[in-house]
């Protein structure tokens, strides 16, 4: 029997969602003081019921920015792709999906974050490329701890 070739595709990549608040507008561009910035990052992944080999990859890339006493802004976006994936071994999916699916979609979520922001009246943010493979590994490790205790 022959094996068959993997297969990995990128079938359409979408805005899924977004949200955008400034919750203290218009006074907070008054503000002199640079706020603090938090990222939060997060994926998921669930197979197309139908469609055979057919995933949709989330990446969610929320950032909120504080003042000292107030909140400037707080930006989600769900930035999403169909990937085709097939004849890939089990234990290749979980980095397939947790590393080289959000590296593709991360440059489409940084573009549309820094675009709310800037319509929202506020220097666009331009996020720092996020080393997908290295918070893979830090999960992985994490969870591996967390099984041995």
């Amino acid at each position: 029997m022959e094996e068959q070739q993997a297969v990995f595709n990128i079938e359409k990549i979408y805005l899924k969602d977004a949200s955008f608040e400034a919750p203290n507008a218009p006074s907070v561009f008054m503000a002199t003081e640079v706020p603090t910035v938090d990222v939060s990052l997060s994926t998921q992944s669930q197979p197309m019921e139908g469609f055979d080999g057919l995933l949709e990859v989330v990446l969610t890339v929320g950032v909120t920015a504080k003042g000292e006493d107030k909140a400037y802004f707080m930006v989600e976006v769900q930035q999403a792709g169909l990937f085709r994936i097939q004849n890939v071994p089990d234990e290749h999916m979980p980095v397939l999906l947790g590393v080289h699916c959000p590296n593709i979609l991360f440059p489409f979520a940084r573009e549309a974050i820094a675009d709310l922001i800037g319509k929202g009246g506020f220097q666009p943010l331009h996020l720092n490329p996020i080393n997908f493979e290295a918070l893979f590994q830090a999960g992985a490790e994490q969870q591996a701890q967390a099984t041995a205790q």
